[in-house]
């Protein structure tokens, strides 16, 4: 059978509230409205219905997943995950770093040349690959470099000066074609976000631009149409990057890319203006605006690769990397999850068997006829039986890890272990770590995403969470008689997941 191109198409921070096709109340802000958190009840309004109708047809056409769990919720981790199938506390680098301390998990687990990678396996597998867009794993001397690159000169340079101009186009020259080397796997890059694009340097090029990295994977695709060899396109866009506001799209220059400020904006896109226009004639406030932009750059590509070959035979998949509610936590979790392949993957009812990120990597090689490499069966497991109708098996369990917190998933309960390392001293990654803030007080502002409001058990050291009646996870049983068993029986699984991965973790009460 012939191999199916393959698009990975990855947002950023999306909850189910940022889909028309998911229940907003389901995951972040919206379900903590509905669940009565003081927070987001004064902060935020609730979601109505999102304009995001390629998504929802690729949805409805195929098959959708509920119950997908991301395993890090910040960028670098999950990322890694999605890159590897491993969990991120197996980066190379982090390993060789950590030297089997206890793992405090945050941006310090880039992807390494050399570690088994997607898509390293597929085009060993015959596949020609490309990525565009957000790339936030570089290893440390790399991440280094392009520091040097973006931000060697002054702060207050415009786009006008002509050193600015040498470094940023050196930058992206560097980001492109470190990716392009063997070990990873790219046969292109291009159109290359390194870092979030709010602090680019100069401030005319700070700003998010998914139309310029649409406008790259969409000239790849076209240029696609003639070859018989199957193609793997992973477009990752910056967007919506928080809880939709319409301030990132209000302010968003057309003109700003990492590869320097553009002559004219890219074209492959409805404009912002017909965006605006679309909203408001659906009565939905401007914040929906950011909805329909990440939709609209979906379509564009989509549109392309069905353009590049027959629709059945491109798989084309639309997740995200971690949501916004809980992100810097390992509370909630679950995040979009959709696969499209017409006459492959028939149409289904949305799918609530428990799955992790971890699963997807080994799943598009499996759908793909590539075997699966053995550094990826550590922690991944494939799910293409379900999607192609011959099998039903999700997870039993799943496991999230972030700083010095762990999770486990399973049974309808979800297990929270907070275990900050005691070593007499706190490292830099620290101060954020559950636990830390408990015994520094004044500092309690600086609570990032203020997951303490959010979540009113954060500092406990040991929190479970009954999913079916609290899904949003605001009322610790963990002291609870009661659910004893329930408790020790989730603190064994996440013990025994823990055992496989190479770093301790503090112990169990």
């Amino acid at each position: 059978m012939k191999k199916p191109n393959i698009v990975l198409f990855v947002a950023e921070d999306l909850d189910f509230e940022g889909v028309n096709c998911y229940d907003p109340a389901a995951t972040g802000y919206s379900g903590l409205i509905q669940a009565r958190n003081r927070y987001a009840s004064e902060y935020f309004q609730p979601v109505r219905s999102m304009l995001t109708p390629t998504i929802d047809y690729l949805s409805g056409d195929g098959a959708q997943f509920t119950n997908y769990y991301c395993a890090a919720p910040v960028c670098t981790p999950s990322r890694y995950t999605i890159m590897t199938g491993r969990f991120p506390e197996r980066s190379r680098e982090f390993v060789e770093k950590n030297q089997g301390a206890p793992a405090t998990i945050w941006f310090n687990t880039p992807v390494c040349p050399g570690e088994t990678l997607l898509p390293k396996a597929l085009k060993d597998a015959g596949y020609e690959t490309a990525i565009f867009g957000k790339w936030h794993n570089y290893p440390s001397e790399a991440g280094q470099e392009l520091r040097r690159l973006y931000y060697g000169f002054p702060e207050d340079s415009t786009w006008a000066d002509p050193a600015a101009r040498e470094a940023v186009a050196a930058g992206q020259k560097f980001a492109c074609e470190y990716l392009t080397r063997p070990e990873f796997g790219w046969d292109v890059a291009e159109r290359i976000y390194y870092d979030n694009p709010e602090p680019y340097l100069p401030t005319e090029l700070s700003s998010h631009n998914i139309d310029w990295v649409a406008e790259g994977a969409v000239n790849y695709l076209r240029g696609r149409a003639q070859s018989d060899k199957p193609f793997f396109a992973y477009v990752a866009v910056s967007i919506p990057h928080s809880r939709y506001s319409g301030r990132r799209f209000a302010e968003a220059n057309p003109l700003s890319s990492a590869g320097g400020l553009l002559e004219e904006p890219p074209r492959v896109m409805a404009s912002r203006e017909q965006i605006r226009a679309r909203v408001r004639a659906a009565g939905l406030p401007d914040s929906a605006c950011e909805g329909l932009w990440l939709d609209e750059a979906v379509k564009a590509v989509y549109q392309a690769a069905c353009a590049a070959a027959p629709e059945e035979e491109t798989l084309f998949i639309f997740t995200t990397d971690h949501p916004t509610g809980g992100k810097g936590s390992v509370h909630l979790g679950r995040i979009p999850l959709i696969f499209h392949w017409p006459g492959r993957i028939s149409p289904m009812p949305p799918q609530n068997c428990l799955l992790s990120e971890a699963d997807l990597a080994p799943t598009i090689l499996e759908l793909a006829g590539c075997p699966v490499p053995a550094e990826m069966a550590q922690d991944g497991k494939s799910f293409a039986g379900l999607l192609l109708g011959n099998a039903s098996a999700g997870r039993d369990s799943i496991l999230m890890e972030l700083v010095n917190s762990r999770a486990v998933v399973a049974r309808g309960f979800k297990y929270i272990a907070n275990r900050l390392p005691d070593d007499g001293e706190k490292t830099r990654n620290d101060w954020q770590s559950v636990g830390w803030l408990a015994q520094n007080p004044t500092n309690k502002e600086s609570v990032w995403w203020h997951l303490d409001d959010c979540f009113p058990c954060y500092f406990d050291g040991d929190e479970l969470y009954d999913l079916e009646a609290d899904p949003l996870e605001q009322h610790n049983l963990a002291g609870r008689p009661e659910y004893r068993s329930i408790l020790s029986g989730l603190q064994e699984e996440l013990r025994r997941q823990l055992a496989a991965l190479p770093h301790p973790f503090g112990e169990f009460r």
